[in-house]
């Protein structure tokens, strides 16, 4: 049964058309811009009946404005907005979408490559979406052509995130509201991407349509290969200024920091900080030196005093030509002024530490606030790796502090402010200054250091100023004058040493010369020396690549400069086949500030706390009860390998294993999560604290010849009289706490020298690598020799030497070499 019709019904209400804006962007389009504003116009009167066609004419050098122009005296519709001279495509943009009245605003090129009947389609999507892009579902360009337009694409997508499979056709639409929020600061290549970016930023709803694509028949397009490097270098300023590290992040700037009482209380809190870092640093620094490179470094300066040429580096007195001399230098004033002893050798690279973490809590704080200042102490300090260096007598500690000075330095001379655009030329002379004394310390990689990172910032970012050509010269210049005058006194008194130097020691050694290892290398050197903030790695790499604006705002561009310095460093001794684990110290400074400035916001970022839970709680648990498993595993190395089990130790073993039991259970507990990261803090210090102030002294005196509680200490003693050698290895410990200027250093066990040492002195002692087995030494030695085992400490075995026959001056032994010339 039907119901019956009702005549009065209402029917249903008229749909309203939306209003449409077409922009039609043009530049020499005389040929085809007439069939374009045609076409527009057919397809906008079959989609709504209010409709206008605005023809931007930027800079057109033939007669398309005058035919626009002819057309608009006809065509109520068409208007026409002119640009000169030619300011390019983001302008037309500009102009096009500012002059739009209407409720929908679309655009396309005026080079008739798109159907616009299928702006139907792009209406009804409309609808739902704030903005309709199209993508050409049959391209009808070349193939090469095609080739850029895809690996442009998937550029666009992985660096701007911008979501559409392609972003350069010219066929979109918006909502007029949506369009006039969007800002173009470009006039080049990448308006529709910069479109799509901030829409994203915005939280706008983005839909794709495909559309059909005509081949270009008349005109002729702008775009070639030579535009390549021109694209590239716009997407990748683009990417860093707006996606990556936005110049409109929060970052607080000099004079800037919150003020009051929580600031003051920081700074209180820095000054604490220094005075606990002093007393970690700078007590019990009298034991043993360690093999080989303590005592390398400590005996170079004693035979600097002892000669009186503090010019030409030696060891064993011969030339060493490895490394520049400051450290010697600084080693040397300071035996001179406290007296030659480890303590007085160990001061130089602690004071280097100490101002390293003094100059990183300055930085932070000026970049940031104090309050990241100060956990850029705490974190730096704290670092495994920077803490077993800071006390060690070390190149590369004394290193770090000159590069991170430089680099801090140079960025305070680039970064602008309201109140200066110039470059500051004070901080640029200090940081030239720093990069000098950096070069007196280790050669030219000071500089590699420094450039690379600078140049690529100041070129990405558009925060800062940009050094001029002269600006590098004169940073040049004041790098040579401090290193100059020693390369001159050097090559006087040896002519070799800079070519010796900088080839073999420099050159040669990055490419694998000595310690060659994998490329691999510094990734688990790095995430233990981290440790325990590397635990934070995973989320930290989740906030660095972050798109939600919660993430980006905190991405200012100071931590754009921290994270090239970092990577750099990694990326560049990576590439070294030549590794060692101190290599990274140089990017620790940059990496704690880095850290410390994620940390601020996740302590205290409550509107974001389940987001940044695993970095609250999991990373600072995991990492508790990590330093407490290797706590106990130190323990029992150190047990075991001195064979020391004295109280301490055993008490040690105790903590360690209730520490890590309790750290343990700890993982179960939700409820003091803001508690969890200063547990760990504890936990890393207290590590520090045990390795660096017990367990590494009592390592060094297990291995030292001359420790108080050395077998061989009496016998090797200062007043003993007799005759020693040190074989195929350096032995520098020898020389140095004997004292002692003659006593020579034989390379290796066929050295002929080695015979006339033992001839020559009836009773000698031999120290010799433990590698070497007696029967082998045995064949280099006069058969008349007796040798008596004495011992092994470290990585020396101790023999002493006796000629049998009262002749035993005269009578000379063939050695196996003799023999075969004989023979």
């Amino acid at each position: 049964m039907h119901a019956p019709t009702d005549n009065n019904t209402l029917s249903p209400p008229p749909v309203i058309l939306p209003s449409i804006s077409l922009v039609l962007p043009a530049w020499n389009e005389s040929e085809v811009i007439l069939t374009a504003i045609n076409e527009a116009d057919e397809a906008l009167r079959k989609i709504t009946d209010r409709f206008e066609i605005i023809v931007v004419d930027d800079g057109s050098t033939d007669t398309t404005a005058s035919i626009v122009e002819q057309v608009s005296r006809t065509n109520p519709s068409v208007r026409l907005m002119r640009h000169s001279p030619n300011q390019g495509y983001g302008a037309a943009l500009r102009s096009g979408f500012a002059a739009a009245v209407n409720d929908l605003v679309a655009f396309t090129d005026a080079d008739c490559q798109f159907d616009l009947s299928e702006l139907d389609r792009f209406v009804l999507l409309s609808r739902r979406y704030d903005i309709v892009c199209g993508y050409r579902i049959d391209r009808k360009d070349t193939a090469l052509r095609c080739l850029y337009s895809k690996v442009y694409n998937q550029l666009v997508r992985a660096f701007l995130r911008t979501g559409v499979r392609d972003v350069d056709c010219a066929l979109k639409m918006f909502h007029r509201d949506v369009v006039q929020n969007l800002s173009i600061s470009g006039n080049g290549f990448l308006v529709n991407s910069e479109l799509l970016v901030q829409a994203n930023q915005q939280g706008r709803s983005v839909v794709e349509v495909g559309v059909s694509h005509r081949p270009r028949t008349q005109g002729s397009s702008t775009v070639s290969i030579r535009h390549i490097p021109k694209v590239l270098t716009a997407l990748a300023r683009y990417w860093w200024n707006t996606v990556q590290f936005p110049t409109t992040a929060s970052a607080e700037s000099p004079g800037t920091q919150i003020s009051g009482p929580p600031q003051r209380m920081f700074g209180y809190l820095q000054i604490a900080l220094l005075c606990v870092a002093a007393i970690f640093l700078l007590t019990n620094l009298g034991y043993p030196l360690i093999d080989r490179d303590e005592t390398r470094y400590a005996e170079i300066p004693r035979e600097m005093i002892a000669t009186g040429n503090w010019v030409l580096p030696q060891l064993n007195f011969e030339t060493y030509y490895d490394k520049p001399p400051l450290l010697y230098w600084l080693c040397a004033i300071s035996f001179t002024l406290f007296g030659t002893h480890e303590a007085t050798a160990r001061v130089v690279p602690a004071c280097a530490a100490l101002t390293t973490i003094t100059a990183t809590m300055f930085f932070g704080s000026r970049f940031f606030d104090r309050k990241i200042g100060l956990l850029s102490g705490v974190v730096l300090m704290l670092s495994i790796g920077f803490a077993f260096t800071s006390r060690y007598l070390l190149l590369d500690g004394v290193l770090a502090m000159f590069v991170t000075l430089s680099l801090f330095t140079a960025y305070e001379a680039i970064r602008a402010s309201d109140d200066r655009q110039r470059l500051h030329l004070g901080w640029w002379l200090l940081s030239g200054i720093c990069c000098g004394l950096g070069f007196l310390t280790k050669g030219p990689v000071a500089i590699v250091l420094w450039l690379p990172p600078l140049f690529a910032f100041a070129w990405l970012s558009d925060s800062v100023i940009r050094p001029r050509w002269w600006h590098y010269a004169f940073f040049g210049g004041t790098v040579a004058a401090i290193v100059g005058p020693w390369m001159i006194a050097v090559t006087a008194q040896d002519p070799t040493f800079l070519v010796e130097f900088f080839y073999r020691h420099n050159l040669a050694r990055f490419a694998g010369e000595f310690h060659a290892k994998p490329f691999w290398y510094f990734v688990p050197v790095l995430l233990i020396a981290g440790h325990p903030w590397s635990f934070l790695t995973i989320p930290y790499a989740k906030f660095l690549i972050g798109n939600d604006e919660a993430t980006r705002r905190h991405r200012s561009p100071v931590i754009g400069f921290l994270f090239l310095w970092s990577v750099w460093c990694f990326v560049f001794f990576s590439l070294s086949r030549c590794k060692l684990p101190t290599y990274l110290l140089p990017a620790s400074p940059a990496m704690a500030v880095m850290l410390a400035h994620y940390l601020s916001q996740v302590l205290r970022d409550p509107t974001n706390a389940n987001n940044l839970w695993f970095a609250r709680f999991w990373s600072a648990r995991s990492a508790t009860a990590t330093t407490c498993l290797a706590g106990v595993g130190f323990v029992v190395f150190v047990m075991y390998q001195t064979g020391e089990t004295a109280l301490s130790i055993s008490l040690w073993a105790v903590v360690w294993t209730a520490l890590l039991v309790s750290s343990l259970l700890l993982l179960a507990d939700r409820h003091h999560a803001k508690t969890a990261w200063v547990s760990s803090t504890a936990a890393a210090f207290l590590f520090a604290i045990m390795v660096m102030h017990q367990l590494l002294p009592a390592y060094s005196r297990s291995q030292s010849l001359f420790a108080d509680t050395s077998p061989l200490q009496q016998r090797l003693a200062v007043e003993t009289p007799s005759a020693i050698a040190t074989v195929s290895h350096e032995f520098s410990e020898v020389p140095f706490y004997l004292d002692r200027d003659n006593i020579p250093n034989f390379a290796a066990i066929d050295d002929g020298k080695l015979t006339d040492f033992v001839t020559k002195n009836e009773n000698c002692i031999l120290v010799v690598n433990d590698r070497v087995a007696s029967n082998q030494l045995r064949q280099f030695l006069p058969t008349n020799s007796q040798l008596t085992d004495l011992g092994r400490r470290g990585p020396a075995r101790v023999y002493e030497v006796h000629l049998r026959s009262p002749d035993a001056r005269l009578a000379r032994t063939q050695t196996p070499q003799s023999q075969a010339t004989h023979q």
